[in-house]
Parts: C-alpha cells; sequence; structure tokens
C-alpha cells in the first residue's frame, strides 16, 4: 500500500518520496481549509486513511504547517492540525500492540525539502517511532510549548 494525498504547497513531496520505496501513507494538510465544511472533509479523509493502514499494517505520516500547530495562522488551519496530531497519537495508542505507526510531521514555510522528504521517507521506511509530533521549523524555539 502506498498513498501520498497531498496539497498544493507540498505538492513537491511527491516527486521527492516517489524514489524511495516502502510501504505507507502520506497525507498532507498544509493549505489552510476554506471552511468548516473543508476540515470535516479532510478529517473524513484522514480517519480513511488511518483505518487502511492500520488494516494492512503501513507507517501513516501526517503533514501540517508548523504555526497551525501553534495557532498562529488560522482557527480553522489550526483546528486540522491538531486534528490530525490527535489522530495520530490515537492510532498510536489505540493500535500499538499490532505494530501500528502514526506521526505527525510539522512543516514550515521555508521548509529543507530535501531534508523534510528524508525525514518522512524515514518514518514511511523504518517506522520505529509512533504517535510523535516532529517540527521541523526553528520559530519555536526559546518557546514554551504546551
Amino acid at each position: 500500500m502506498r498513498v501520498l494525498r497531498l496539497d498544493d504547497s507540498t505538492s513537491w513531496l511527491g516527486d521527492m518520496l516517489s524514489h524511495g520505496g516502502g510501504e505507507g501513507a502520506v497525507l498532507a494538510a498544509c493549505d489552510p481549509p476554506a471552511d468548516w465544511s473543508a476540515v470535516e472533509e479532510r478529517l473524513v479523509d484522514a480517519f480513511h486513511v488511518a483505518r487502511e493502514c492500520v488494516a494492512q499494517g503501513a507507517p501513516l505520516v501526517y503533514v501540517v504547517h508548523s504555526e497551525d500547530v501553534r495557532g498562529t495562522r488560522s482557527a480553522l488551519a489550526s483546528a486540522l492540525a491538531t486534528a490530525l496530531i490527535g489522530c495520530a497519537r490515537a492510532v498510536a495508542y489505540e493500535f500499538q500492540r499490532d505494530g501500528a505507526a502514526a506521526n505527525v510531521v510539522a512543516l514550515p514555510t521555508d521548509a529543507d525539502r530535501p531534508g523534510a522528504a528524508r525525514v518522512i521517507g524515514n518514518l514511511l521506511a523504518d517506522p520505529v517511532l509512533t504517535g510523535e509530533l516532529l517540527d521541523l521549523g526553528s520559530a519555536k524555539l526559546g518557546k514554551l510549548q504546551p
């Protein structure tokens, strides 16, 4: 199983991740949603992708925008990002015995693209982490995180 569901701002990941082998799914939610129904649509999609990954024993990586994790872009985008973090942690907790691996990678606008693709590719190829939020931005340095 190989699923890549990317949005406009993360389409570059498609080319970079297609060269690596491995099973799993990457679902990106970096573009701000237009309204609450768009948030709901993305979350329903995230649920179905997670269910498919668990059923097939494949790792899952949600990709969100770093600013959305901290709530500095928009309420809708933050609601989506934090809900996806909850989804990943729920999958990790509920299906730990089955060896499920679900993580979230938060990308800043100026992400080091090859580095980000390498991190995501490694999470798919060797899923030793689960339930983690990996923020690849540096804007959080020196700030108190909840």
